[in-house]
């Protein structure tokens, strides 16, 4: 209270409403997984980086588009006319898709983890990790990982429940789980008793599982590399150039060929910069900092053992200019990158002559690798080297060895910097030109306009979660969290991969053994594809089997809790009860006039309890603990609608 000491009139301003709660978001999806690219112009690297995004054109600026389709085999006929084509085992990246998915069903706002690239393998520690960076970002409501279903039983399981865990952990989110691919009933019936027979017992009540898989026909990030060697007319192999008679055209190709080439070994290149380069900045200060305070050779050993990968790094680099098949990329790349090139080796070597001399135990690193000869230094510098038409590596200078690691390191980075800017930058340049030669092929080629059309118009196959999470968000946004995402139909989906009987859809259902149930997604007449099935993975569960009652406690649990941090280090006296107490019961009170909460009056809907002797003793304030019970009846859905009929005997 303020004191007054001078006569005047004073004016006090009195709050009487107590506080509100402030509802968080419900249908915010962390999709994990694999991605064109991970790059970002203001602070570069996103591998393993939560980003969020709002739209699909957001998603391809930052992450790339779709992996490219993995083609087995074109058929065509006597006319070079497509027939049919058989896809791949390869494209087993789904994050593009369903993210499509999302987007298309009416999700909005979500965050990306991109793992690695669409050429690495898919690789289950890979997924786990990504998943761990997504928990420790608040804002997700749904845990999404579409590729974790390319792996096998064992990986998919350990993959799944690490995003149980992670739910029951944080007690915010759910996790969208998907079944292996099957396509007959047999298959079928493997997958799901794989599937409940792998993933335990624990926070079940957390997790929804969806099957089958779903046919798409978006369009495919399919072109001229990916037709190369795949195409048979009458079971004979055959060339594009061999379906054309046009001479420009021809060369047109014979040049693709060439950058293409190029291309992949720009990628590799990139791809093998970017390890070393994160190994180094990640230990490089500490392993400086103890080396020139206390010079010891195992130290020195360590801080060698670093840069020993980029060394070999540096020699990929070499080797990728010597063979780009493209004069003026290799001109430009080598303009760009030359000199820091041979400063940096300079230091380096440098520094390896000085530990090497050193007494002790050290053992030389370039001894683990082979390092350009002098001969191959001469040949891909020519005029850059200073003793040009000698190929002799430029001597190191006699400099102090912490002089030499002080040197050493930026010169290094900025090596490796510009490396990467180049190379980023042939890569773009590389990719533009191919996709305009390509571009005029389509326009000007008549048989390969014909083909890529035909293998664009294929279905291929995609896990449910990301359409599912899209439903998620639009049920939500139209209807409320606590209406059951089902009997909903499917955007951009064809149809199930699968078509389920009612003894599938049964046992899906129910799981008497474990309770395990696993919602059916099916083709109706006149409807289209749709959701039906509402359950979690607890579905034996009499409190929690609804996955709308599951995510509608999140929702409340995670408001109420974020709208308390007032009162932490308050009088744990009866105003801040009646105040905490007001503010849940007045958000409680909308949620039933919205109708998630069953109750002819709020009484019956919802209860709200704080106070001595109701919900603390004596002990518990001493101890500075306040505890709130709150019951809540919410909406369930009518699963089972039982209408029965009775003959009515006539009364007149």
């Amino acid at each position: 209270m303020p004191t007054y000491r001078t006569p005047d009139v004073y004016v006090e301003e009195i709050s009487v409403f107590p506080p509100s709660v402030a509802e968080v978001e419900t249908a915010i999806p962390a999709f994990v997984g694999y991605t064109a690219k991970a790059t970002r112009a203001v602070d570069g690297d996103l591998k393993n980086v939560p980003t969020r995004i709002v739209s699909l054109l957001e998603f391809e600026g930052l992450f790339g588009g779709a992996p490219r389709l993995d083609v087995a085999r074109v058929n065509l006929d006597d006319a070079s006319n497509f027939v049919d084509a058989q896809l791949g085992a390869g494209n087993t990246k789904y994050l593009y898709s369903s993210l499509r998915l999302f987007f298309d069903n009416g999700g909005g706002p979500c965050h990306i983890v991109s793992v690695g690239l669409h050429s690495a393998a898919t690789d289950k520690d890979e997924l786990i990790a990504g998943l761990r960076r997504v928990s420790t970002v608040d804002e997700p409501t749904m845990l999404v990982v579409p590729d974790a279903a390319a792996l096998s039983a064992d990986d998919l399981a350990a993959v799944q429940m690490e995003a149980l865990d992670q739910c029951g952990k944080l007690g915010d989110r759910v996790a969208i789980l998907d079944t292996a691919l099957y396509t007959n009933k047999t298959d079928h019936a493997a997958a799901i008793a794989s599937f409940r027979g792998k993933n335990g017992v624990n926070n079940l009540k957390y997790g929804a599982a969806y099957a089958p898989w779903l046919k798409l026909k978006y369009p495919k990030n399919v072109g001229y590399a990916d037709l190369a060697g795949k195409l048979f007319k009458g079971g004979a192999p055959v060339s594009l150039t061999s379906l054309s008679g046009d001479a420009g055209l021809n060369a047109r190709m014979a040049l693709l060929d060439s950058v293409i080439a190029d291309g992949a070994l720009i990628t590799a290149t990139l791809s093998g910069l970017a390890s070393p380069q994160r190994s180094l900045a990640a230990h490089q200060d500490k392993l400086l900092t103890d080396y020139q305070g206390g010079k010891s050779e195992a130290t020195a050993e360590a801080l060698f053992g670093s840069l020993t990968g980029l060394a070999h790094a540096i020699d990929g680099l070499l080797t990728a200019v010597t063979k780009l098949a493209n004069p003026s990329l290799t001109a430009f790349l080598t303009s760009q990158i030359s000199g820091s090139l041979k400063a940096a080796y300079t230091r380096m070597i440098a520094v390896e002559k000085e530990l090497a001399a050193a007494a002790g135990t050290y053992t030389e690193q370039w001894s683990i690798g082979t390092a350009p000869s002098a001969a191959a230094w001469g040949d891909i510098f020519g005029a850059n080297d200073p003793d040009a038409g000698t190929g002799t590596i430029p001597t190191a200078p006699a400099t102090p060895l912490a002089a030499q690691l002080d040197a050493a390191l930026p010169t290094v980075h900025a090596t490796f910097a510009a490396a990467s800017t180049a190379l980023g930058r042939l890569s773009a340049e590389a990719a533009t030109w191919r996709s305009n030669h390509e571009d005029y092929l389509t326009e000007n080629f008549s048989a390969y306009r014909a083909i890529l059309r035909g293998v664009n118009g294929l279905l291929t196959a995609c896990p449910p979660c990301g359409a599912v999470s899209g439903v998620y968000a639009r049920v939500d946004n139209q209807r409320g969290v606590w209406k059951a995402p089902a009997n909903v139909s499917l955007t951009g989906v064809i149809e199930p991969t699968y078509y389920f009987d009612s003894d599938d859809t049964d046992n899906l259902n129910i799981d008497p053994v474990a309770g395990k149930s696993v919602n059916a997604i099916r083709s109706f007449v006149g409807k289209g594809t749709l959701i039906w099935g509402a359950r979690t993975l607890a579905g034996n569960d009499n409190e929690w089997r609804y996955i709308s009652v599951r995510r509608f406690f999140n929702m409340v649990e995670e408001s109420v809790k974020k709208s308390t941090y007032w009162a932490v280090f308050e009088p744990n006296d009866a105003n801040t009860w009646v105040k905490v107490r007001g503010m849940i019961e007045s958000y409680l009170t909308q949620k039933w006039r919205e109708g998630a909460l069953a109750g002819s009056t709020t009484k019956e809907a919802f209860f709200v309890r704080c106070g001595l002797g109701t919900t603390m003793s004596s002990q518990d304030i001493l101890e500075g603990r306040m505890y709130v019970e709150i019951g809540m009846a919410v909406v369930r859905p009518a699963e089972f609608i039982i209408l029965k009929f009775y003959h009515k005997l006539q009364t007149s």
